[in-house]
């Protein structure tokens, strides 16, 4: 079984969302890791910069927020990194 982990970082990042969109982050990272569990590949991955650098990590999107992530098949874990507002795209 998956276990999901919230970095310290995430944690102060979380700390400026709404109580509803900590609960539906969390909801769809615990989705994430039971997927895993079953053997699936879920989430996408998207170019958000983490510490400044722009890097391809998986994501999922809950409201205008962005909640990056990384998986550690060793030892079974999801770790939130950060959490960002997203910016609206450019049409």
């Amino acid at each position: 079984m998956y276990t999901v982990e919230i970095s310290p970082s995430a944690w102060n990042q979380l700390a400026h969302l709404s109580l509803e969109t900590y609960r539906r982050i969390r909801d769809e990272l615990d989705a994430v890791a039971t997927a895993l569990a079953e053997g699936l590949h879920p989430g996408r991955s998207e170019t958000v910069k983490v510490a400044g650098h722009p890097v391809s990590a998986p994501s999922v999107v809950v409201d205008d927020a962005i909640a990056v992530y990384e998986v550690d098949h060793e030892s079974q874990r999801v770790l939130l990194l950060e959490v960002a507002r997203r910016l609206p795209r450019d049409r």
